[in-house]
């Protein structure tokens, strides 16, 4: 079965600030990616290929319609734009890995890319979030969400998708003095 895309070229760039100029085949790997990646989890094993079977057959429901429309691709284009920004700064050929650049412009340093991906990634999760409180809210129209299968490959959907990293403590800055919060130390 051919890979459905859940979002097209011109959704990415209507929708985003990615160039008219950019290569297609960068976008479709980083969309599959994606939707692998992320949006399986979101909608699980079971829905995720209802989806992918109706989009390949051309038969999408009024209600999958909606959900791929008024959730699912804006999550997936904040995941792509997220994902894509290696991919679309490097390219690997067989002299080396190359950096793309032109006269035109100027390269930003990886602190300004870390930033830019960490807002994108937030934008995802929270389309992320409003998808699965939109097909939790909605589960009796869609059963395959709460009934993703049962073999040892089937992917159970997220009922939260917000990532965060460890938080080992927490100091308040009061004037010059530095506060815990926290009630673990660190062991130096």
């Amino acid at each position: 079965m051919a890979t459905a895309l859940f979002i097209t070229e011109q959704f990415i760039k209507d929708n985003s600030v990615i160039d008219e100029n950019l290569d297609m085949k960068y976008l479709t790997v980083t969309i599959d990616k994606c939707q692998k990646k992320y949006i399986r989890p979101i909608l699980g094993t079971a829905l995720y290929n209802e989806l992918g079977t109706q989009i390949n057959a051309g038969t999408l429901t009024a209600l999958n319609v909606t959900l791929l429309d008024s959730y699912i691709q804006e999550a997936l284009l904040y995941y792509v734009l997220f994902e894509g920004i290696s991919l679309f700064t490097y390219k690997i050929t067989n002299k080396s890995i190359m950096k793309k650049n032109s006269d035109n412009s100027q390269p930003i340093d990886s602190e300004e890319v870390a930033v830019m991906r960490d807002g994108y990634k937030d934008d995802a999760e929270y389309f992320s979030e409003l998808a699965t409180n939109y097909l939790i809210a909605n589960s009796s129209s869609y059963p395959l969400f709460l009934n993703p299968g049962n073999t040892l490959d089937t992917i159970r959907p997220n009922m939260n998708n917000f990532t965060c990293g460890w938080v080992l403590g927490d100091t308040v800055n009061i004037g010059n003095i530095e506060i815990s919060r926290s009630k673990y130390k660190p062991y130096l």
